[in-house]
């Protein structure tokens, strides 16, 4: 075993045995103390601050410091770290390859969902592509890793987009991370980035999140729970009693890469009744590895996203149509 020590120890053995919300979060909010602490200290020139996003083929790439914020969002950060660990182990079990090819699409200037437990493997194991649009996350995310001791595990440094990125076809490619999704699967490029890495990995490889599942139904969109990073996750209210919930598709490595990506729902009844649930709205739940997932509104990623009130629908049925085309986004069509 590769024998390091970092600053993130103090609060990794939680993040990746935590049974409860909240450990979880207390192990969450430690750790963004800790990047915040490490990147003021490293990069003098708070590069990392930079809030320009950047347009791509599918979405918009995050700025560096939206980036970091993402580490305020506490039971994503933790759950995305143990599922990215215990994949990690998993495939280093299941493929024989050595060194196993890593990539980490859309690293940020912290490459958070990896570098807490990176020490934790051997080098000689595993290799990391780092990648990211963002010259100053990756500039980032550089000196952190140089400081941390880390850069024997570090391939290459990637300052590309990962929508078009091809990775080399000799070094294979086993195990892929990208969170670049907002809630309802809308203006972030998740879906691009899956389907183009995804055709891209090893038969036996893993991408995380394994599964993101958006489902549709009628609401009280005010009275939902919705969860941001000013709020506390213990405060929220219960969910709200919905109707009508029906699950219109996933996206898994098995998704198709004809771009852009679109779907289009069956015809959906407008109820005679809607008083209690005025609202058309999406959520995404998404399975991250095996039993670490997040449910409706336990982070931004699951939160609803609300397309139409029902009282501005006027045909007894409506489709739901999302694309990624420019800014993934959803429509209400009435029929």
């Amino acid at each position: 075993m590769h024998t390091i020590k970092t600053p993130f120890d103090s609060c990794l053995e939680v993040i990746l045995t935590a049974h409860s919300k909240e450990l979880e979060i207390a192990a969450a909010q430690k750790l963004a103390q800790i990047y915040e602490q490490l990147l003021k200290q490293i990069v003098k020139d708070e590069r990392y601050q930079d809030t320009n996003p950047t347009h791509v083929d599918g979405g918009v790439a995050l700025s560096s410091r939206h980036a970091l914020d993402c580490l305020e969002d506490p039971l994503r950060t933790v759950r995305f770290i143990a599922g990215l660990y215990y994949a990690l182990k998993d495939t280093l079990a299941s493929i024989k390859q050595r060194p196993l090819q890593i990539l980490y699409a859309g690293c940020g200037p912290g490459a958070p969902l990896l570098l807490p437990f990176l020490h934790e493997f051997d080098p000689d194991e595993i290799e990391v592509t780092l990648l990211d649009l963002n010259p100053t996350s990756l500039q980032s995310a550089k000196q952190l890793v140089d400081h941390l001791g880390l850069d024997a595990y570090i391939r290459v440094y990637e300052l590309t987009d990962a929508v078009t990125y091809v990775h080399p076809k000799d070094l294979g490619l086993h195990l892929v991370v990208s969170e670049t999704m907002d809630k309802g699967l809308t203006r972030e490029p998740q879906v691009r980035i899956t389907q183009n890495l995804a055709q891209q990995l090893h038969p036996k490889g893993l991408f995380i999140p394994e599964a993101i599942s958006i489902f549709a139904e009628h609401t009280f969109y005010g009275k939902e729970p919705y969860y941001d990073i000013y709020k506390k996750l213990q405060d929220l209210p219960p969910l709200y009693d919905t109707a009508d919930r029906e699950h219109l598709f996933t996206i898994d490595k098995t998704v198709h890469n004809a771009a852009p990506y679109s779907f289009e729902s069956e015809p959906r009844k407008v109820p005679e009744d809607y008083s209690l649930t005025p609202d058309v709205a999406v959520f995404a739940e998404v399975q991250i590895y095996k039993e670490r997932e997040l449910k409706k509104a336990e982070s931004l990623l699951s939160n609803s996203v609300c397309i139409l009130s029902l009282n501005n629908v006027h045909s007894a049925t409506y489709t739901l149509k999302h694309t990624t085309k420019g800014t993934p986004e959803w429509k209400l069509i009435e029929n």
